[in-house]
């Protein structure tokens, strides 16, 4: 099962990867929805069952935040206190009452939840991108202390320097450019005067 979960989690990879680089919100959400529902087999497949609810509520974010994206409406903040307190309850279910195998370290997994949440929320692609970065960074650190197939925590920490490279390529050198523009632009009207 673990080869199968390694293959579920290279795909979801892949997508979160492509994601990055689109400049459209909707296509980034399309892109994550399909990478969640592969990562969430990649969980079930090594019996993370919280992990992988979670991970399933991240699909229903993801189509949630699609659906309102989509017409160009911003997200409520209810729906985003719903969102957080699912994963929330599905961890106090699971972890606590089903399976009585609760971590401290699962509280990094729940702040990523929740800050997943918050973070497709925001329409600006621009801001959205730095935001991503603190869950990603507790995914990637939970991942590696309850000692996930490393492939998992690769993923994210993958999904973590592609979100750097998308911010250098997006951001930082499209900044240069435009300030390079602005320069240009003043040094243009100051010749004029």
């Amino acid at each position: 099962m673990s080869e199968l979960s390694f293959l579920m989690s290279t795909i979801a990879l892949v997508l979160y990867s492509l994601s990055y680089f689109f400049n459209s919100k909707r296509n980034y959400l399309i892109l994550q929805l399909f990478g969640n529902s592969f990562l969430s087999l990649s969980y079930l497949l090594i019996g993370s069952y919280f992990t992988m609810v979670a991970v399933l509520i991240g699909v229903a974010r993801g189509i949630i935040c699609y659906i309102y994206e989509k017409n160009d409406k911003k997200v409520p903040v209810y729906v985003i206190a719903g969102i957080c307190l699912a994963s929330i309850l599905s961890y106090i279910i699971i972890n606590y009452i089903v399976m009585s195998q609760a971590s401290i370290w699962d509280f990094l997994y729940l702040f990523a939840s929740c800050m997943y949440a918050i973070t497709f929320a925001i329409r600006n692609l621009r801001v959205m991108r730095y935001i991503v970065l603190l869950p990603h960074a507790s995914a990637v650190a939970y991942n590696l202390l309850i000692k996930a197939p490393i492939s998992s925590a690769i993923s994210y920490g993958i999904e973590l320097c592609v979100t750097v490279v998308a911010i250098v390529k997006y951001e930082v050198t499209k900044g240069k450019k435009r300030e390079q523009a602005k320069a240009l632009c003043d040094t243009a009207e100051n010749s004029d005067v």
